[in-house]
């Protein structure tokens, strides 16, 4: 085991948002620092990291720990590894310790895979920088424009047309060929036995993981093909297959080298392939990365949205990159990222419907001179919303069923949209965009919304809470409960300032969220929408986007002021206010108490009135003393239980679910 004081030496000297920030996009949030959880997939950040307490906690999967356990969850490593790997960076040394045999193995397995494809992109490298063998792969760069120190920034290699060079060199090595085997290098020969290298011929691209890891690799054929010992045609590009350290659906080709563009930058620019990320990266769009050979899937969105801003899609100008950036604005708008799409220079408007030019691709446009007109293309990128509207309804023409085709498509992609808000103001882009009006889009949202996703599993439901009524029906409680869904009500008069200053409070230190007190202050609010932004913050999502949805433009700046982001005890702070709630809750009950006893006094209803003054004069020597005394005589009658409804309705609404 490492000993105690040098883990403990170790969690001091690393910054755990300095650390989690190379992986998650943060925003300061008051004392902590908020993201989206890279543990599972949301569009409102939930994730909280705590510098002061070197802690980090997810709201919404509820994960939480120090910067050991978070690069453990996230790397899949040991202890032993993140500890080292943490140790190296800042200098610390950490003396040899014993691990289990699983452990030792599986660390084994992890550390073998990697070193030995450090192996093969020395030896790709060496072959590429060869005077005779490397030949052809330089002259290939060379067509392609790339410089020497663009290769050597994305270790750029060859693996010549020999059908054993690669499997030779690791057995000189005395590497172990099952090893490369399962990492896609080399394969068995199905006759002669022995290995063959599948990669020959090719222009080898690593996939290097930040941190400098290469994890698998990406090659392009550069000349002629020859058919493999099978029989059958090798392929123009060939990608590692899956492994421990390999997952292509989670990785993007050129990460390592674009991730501090993209934070300086705060965008992403995502291409189609490979040497569009390597070309225009030397043009000096260092933010650019691409999918690996594969489809855009929603994990690698989902890491491009903790890293940066916003996305911008710039893919290949033809009918297969039409249909990868239809693909990708998708997945883009389901995980809730600000997306763009670039058009490239020289693209048609013809209607008003931005069509790509074809065969187009920004590699292409970059090596014949362009690289200032795709420049400008990017950063006039049009929001994914327009242009989706402008591609629709441009296609359809003058015909109706078109049109209404073309619609019913955007409003399918627009019922993605979780924020109501922003659904509306796309209902009007979309309105404008195909000059129809705002109500048939509103209408066609309604429709592409049904029959709707199913609801999300809500956390563990809050102790005795009601059951949600349907708004203004009878006999509902006012507001909700904490996992009551965030419908927002039909009000229009801003809520309660004392109301709004506990959710003012629980903005700046969401790590209150799901306390007692907090629990304690939500069963005292009487706004409908605070319950509901309660509610749906105790179920991880962000008060940054649900102020500015359920309140007042005026009301919900208030509570995003971060007036109490330096607030020194805030649990003390939301322990008073929460009084505040108690006893503005008893002097109402007492107001109303004293209203029913003057309309009895009126009416001639002695006996209520009687039954009323002894609960006014019990309600002034302390509420707890009238509740407990009601409690023991509930079974006297309705009457009884309507004046404790009155003295303390939250004791009625809880007995209603009891």
């Amino acid at each position: 085991m490492i000993p105690d004081d040098v883990i403990a030496q170790v969690r001091d000297a690393a910054d755990i948002v300095a650390v989690i920030g190379q992986h998650v996009q943060l925003k300061r949030a008051g004392t902590s620092w908020k993201g989206l959880c890279p543990f599972h997939g949301e569009k409102t950040p939930s994730f909280n990291v705590i510098p002061a307490k070197q802690f980090f906690h997810c709201f919404g999967c509820q994960k939480n720990g120090d910067v050991f356990s978070f690069l453990m969850e996230l790397e899949g490593k040991s202890f032993v590894e993140v500890a080292e790997e943490l140790a190296g960076r800042f200098g610390i040394v950490i003396p040899r310790i014993e691990e289990s045999p699983e452990l030792r193995r599986a660390r084994g397995e992890r550390v073998a895979m990697l070193a030995m494809n450090k192996l093969a992109t020395a030896f790709y490298r060496e072959m590429l920088a060869d005077p005779k063998r490397g030949e052809p792969g330089r002259a290939y760069l060379a067509r392609r424009g790339v410089l020497a120190e663009t290769a050597d920034r994305f270790q750029l290699g060859y693996a010549p047309d020999d059908w054993g060079a690669l499997a030779d060199h690791l057995k000189s090595r005395h590497a172990d060929l099952e090893l490369a085997v399962r990492l896609g290098l080399v394969a068995h020969r199905p006759r002669a036995g022995g290995y063959y290298d599948r990669n020959r011929d090719r222009l080898v691209c690593p996939v290097i993981v930040p941190g400098g890891e290469v994890v698998g690799f990406s090659s392009r054929l550069v000349g002629v093909p020859s058919p493999a010992p099978d029989g059958s045609e090798p392929p123009k590009y060939i990608n590692s297959p899956e492994s421990a350290v390999y997952k292509k659906g989670k990785l993007l080709f050129g990460l390592a080298q674009a991730r501090e563009a993209m934070h300086t930058q705060k965008r992403a620019v995502l291409v189609e392939g490979n040497f569009d990320v390597i070309t225009l990266s030397q043009a000096g769009f260092t933010e650019v990365v691409a999918p690996l050979g594969t489809a855009l899937t929603i994990e690698q969105v989902s890491v491009l949205k903790r890293l940066t801003e916003r996305i911008v899609l710039l893919y290949d100008g033809d009918r297969a990159g039409y249909k990868a950036t239809m693909h990708a604005l998708q997945l883009c708008i389901e995980v809730d990222a600000e997306v763009l799409v670039a058009s490239r220079p020289g693209h048609a408007r013809s209607g008003g419907a931005g069509r790509l030019s074809g065969g187009v691709d920004p590699d292409s446009l970059v090596a014949g001179g362009g690289a200032e007109l795709l420049r400008e293309a990017v950063d006039r990128a049009l929001g994914g919303i327009e242009f989706f509207a402008f591609e629709v309804w441009g296609k359809a023409g003058a015909n109706s069923d078109a049109r209404a085709r073309a619609l019913e498509d955007a409003a399918r992609l627009v019922a993605k949209i979780a924020n109501p808000v922003k659904r509306d103001l796309i209902a009007g882009t979309l309105a404008t965009a195909m000059d129809v009006d705002l109500g048939v889009v509103r209408n066609a949202l309604a429709r592409g919304a049904a029959p709707g996703p199913a609801a999300p599993h809500r956390g563990p439901q809050h102790p005795n809470a009601p059951v949600p009524a349907a708004p203004g029906s009878a006999g509902s409680p006012p507001g909700g409960h904490p996992d009551a869904a965030p419908a927002t009500p039909k009000l229009v008069a801003p809520p309660p300032m004392d109301e709004i200053e506990v959710i003012a409070l629980l903005a700046d230190h969401p790590v209150l969220i799901a306390t007692v007190e907090a629990d304690r202050a939500f069963w005292l609010l009487t706004d409908a929408r605070l319950r509901a932004m309660y509610s749906a913050a105790r179920d991880g999502q962000s008060f940054l986007e649900l102020a500015p949805a359920q309140l007042p433009p005026t009301t919900a700046k208030h509570v995003l002021s971060g007036k109490y982001a330096s607030a020194k005890d805030p649990p003390a702070s939301l322990a008073a206010m929460t009084q505040n709630l108690e006893a503005r809750k008893l002097g109402a009950g007492r107001i109303e108490l004293k209203k029913s006893l003057a309309d009895a006094r009126r009416r001639g209803d002695h006996v209520l009135a009687r039954e009323l003054a002894q609960q006014a004069e019990a309600a002034g020597r302390g509420n707890h003393e009238l509740v407990t005394k009601l409690a023991e005589e509930r079974k006297a009658g309705s009457r009884t239980e309507k004046l404790a409804s009155l003295v303390d309705p939250e004791t009625s609404n809880r007995k209603q679910v009891e």
